[in-house]
């Protein structure tokens, strides 16, 4: 590829670049994202044929023509979300939304049946489908796509051909990004809002809301104290925390007034051999709860946001809670950095591990926890530390 690139027509090398740069560059100022490593390690033949790819189908499917620059004119709109199925990333994904709450907008979501659920409270969205079917019979003026990936593009050109759209990330896949802000700078500038990169950047954080049932169903499992949530299972190994025991012992010895002295832990099904395990051993002062594998990520969402913290590893749970305005700890593995899935406006701390999540020590944890509650440490400068913006280790 680099001979042939080398003595190809200019014009040729011109369509490369830009395929290259649609690809993997994010066109707005303050987005955290990490083009230089994606391309260390992908070929540039393959991000151009992906790019002609999609550049073609729409093109063939005569959908290029109905792009539009603005939403800022249609009054009903389609959101088509058929993107990553899981709950983390379609959170932050479509977390832009939040820019478009109270503007006039009536805006539909079309998405997975998975990730139903998790929208089908929202208070931006009028509705919310996942069944082609449900469309039948609804106007629309214009289609949101949140990107041209092959099933968006072929969805919108089968049922919604003529009906003009806006694309939110383009063509950008590939390089490790901050999600959220991506998705706010995209709705700012699909829908010509007008914010500063800077107030972007400000404003951005994870968005979900629920309804009133929601949080009236959980309100018997709330303490009726202080307490601290606790994220307890995973579905990757690497992102999976096991040293929660060794952290309750901590917080069990400590003796800071500030530190609630109930812990409630939250998760999947996943979590349940964990919970079983912590809720058998014995503490002097700490009180134990579970919900885990009892509620759904909205219920708790709500638990969360009661909660005077939130304590738990990468995960879909981990976004979910950081989309109330209770402030975390948040745990990752050297394969995630905290920078690109925090932002100010989460209130979270970051400790990223030197390997798996499970290598953090509990003391660095229990030290972002005492920072977090009563503003104080262990030490002038904990090792593993770290906010939003500067990635810490965690030996």
């Amino acid at each position: 590829m680099s001979a042939l690139y080398r003595g190809a027509p200019a014009a040729l090398k011109r369509f490369v670049e830009t395929a290259v740069e649609r690809s993997t560059r994010i066109p707005y100022a303050g987005v955290a994202h990490e083009p230089e490593v994606f391309l260390r390690k992908t070929s540039r033949a393959k991000i151009v044929k992906k790019y002609l790819h999609k550049h073609w189908l729409l093109k063939w499917r005569g959908q290029s023509r109905l792009e539009l620059s603005s939403a800022a004119d249609a009054k009903r709109l389609l959101w088509i979300y058929t993107g990553k199925r899981n709950f983390g990333d379609a959170t932050m994904d479509m977390s832009g939304r939040a820019l478009l709450k109270g503007r006039g907008f009536d805006i539909d979501l079309f998405t997975l049946p998975n990730l139903h659920k998790l929208f089908e409270e929202d208070d931006v969205f009028q509705h919310v489908y996942s069944d082609l079917q449900q469309l039948a019979g609804r106007q629309y003026d214009a289609i949101v796509m949140s990107e041209f990936n092959l099933p968006s593009i072929k969805l919108k050109a089968r049922n919604f051909r003529r009906l003009p759209y806006v694309c939110l990330f383009q063509y950008f896949y590939g390089p490790d990004r901050n999600q959220t802000t991506f998705s706010y700078a995209a709705v700012n500038h699909a829908f010509s809002l007008g914010y500063a990169p800077a107030s972007i950047v400000a404003l951005s954080k994870p968005y979900l809301t629920g309804k009133a049932g929601t949080r009236e169903s959980v309100r018997a499992l709330v303490p009726n104290e202080p307490f601290v949530a606790l994220a307890v299972g995973g579905l990757d190994t690497n992102r999976t925390y096991g040293r929660w025991g060794e952290l309750l012992d901590l917080l069990d010895r400590s003796d800071e007034p500030g530190i609630p002295r109930h812990i409630v832990l939250l998760g999947s099904d996943n979590g349940l051999a964990m919970a079983e395990v912590l809720l058998k051993r014995t503490f002097s002062t700490l009180k134990i709860s579970s919900c885990v594998a009892r509620l759904t990520l909205l219920q708790s969402r709500e638990v969360a946001a009661q909660a005077s913290l939130f304590v738990g590893a990468d995960g879909g749970l981990m976004h979910v809670a950081h989309s109330t305005p209770t402030p975390s700890v948040s745990l990752f593995s050297d394969r995630e950095p905290p920078y690109l899935r925090l932002t100010e406006a989460c209130r979270s701390i970051g400790i990223q591990s030197t390997g798996d999540v499970d290598e953090i020590a509990p003391t660095a944890v229990m030290n972002a926890i005492r920072t977090q509650l009563v503003g104080l440490s262990s030490s002038a400068d904990p090792a593993g530390l770290a906010g939003p913006d500067k990635p810490g280790v965690a030996a």
